[in-house]
């Protein structure tokens, strides 16, 4: 195949690039599939191979392509969608999609709530809270590292209840009466440090996913704030909108 153009006035690495996530759009490449290495893209398209490396680390930091030592580059964006405009909860939203979610508690404690929190949750300055702070999984693969602010006046002696693959609204429905029916929901991007980087594999720096929510009850009442760091590479979070009633 030729090379490609110079009056394009594009640079070489993102040509490659487009034509590689054009491949997959357009499926003449899946998951799984193996890509020539950097010689044979340079040799294909007559570019160094500076550019191709190049390539290639971009398409890694951005989930599109796994590389393994010995093997070579494999596709790997089989990413994981979620709605962000409907409130529901982690589990029920993975099994929905016929994932296997679960779910490790990282640390439970109390602490006298911090300003943001106060402004969050509309409670007074001193009130304790108690911080929940967990690690999401698809699959046995971490994907989010998640902490939830609950005034602990609503949920006295939760920590007892909390473990591994315990859903915290169930807790709180079943144990507490309070039902959560909706959220305001905030997103942005964010890079990982590195205890983040450690829980989630990846690579210290890389860019994620932060989402803020405050959940309500069927009363109108702030009762819960959290905030989730996901891995951008393997999640994509969309939405539905009816644009005519």
């Amino acid at each position: 195949m030729s090379g490609f153009k110079r009056e394009d006035e594009v640079p070489f690495y993102r040509q490659l690039k487009d034509k590689i996530i054009n491949d997959i759009e357009s499926g003449r490449l899946g998951y799984g599939d193996k890509l020539p290495s950097e010689r044979e893209l340079a040799d294909q398209f007559k570019i160094s191979r500076m550019t191709a490396r190049h390539t290639l680390s971009i398409l890694e930091r951005e989930g599109i392509v796994e590389r393994r030592v010995g093997a070579g580059t494999f596709i790997t964006n089989k990413k994981i969608e979620i709605d962000f405009i409907t409130f529901n909860s982690f589990t029920k939203s993975m099994l929905g999609k016929g994932l296997t979610p679960s779910t490790q508690l990282l640390s439970i404690y109390k602490q006298q709530a911090k300003p943001l929190w106060v402004n969050k949750l509309r409670i007074p300055a001193e009130e304790e809270v108690i911080v929940i702070k967990r690690l999401r999984l698809v699959n046995e693969m971490p994907v989010a590292i998640e902490e939830s602010v609950i005034p602990y006046r609503y949920c006295e002696g939760i920590e007892k209840y909390m473990e591994d693959d315990q859903s915290l609204y169930q807790i709180l429905e079943e144990k507490y009466g309070i039902v959560l029916v909706k959220a305001k929901q905030y997103i942005r991007v964010a890079f990982s440090d590195d205890t983040e980087s450690k829980l989630l594999k990846i690579n210290w720096k890389s860019p994620c996913i932060l989402q803020e929510a405050v959940a309500f009850d069927n009363k109108g009442k702030e009762m819960e704030f959290s905030s989730s760091i996901t891995r951008s590479d393997i999640v994509n979070y969309y939405s539905e909108l009816n644009l005519r009633e």
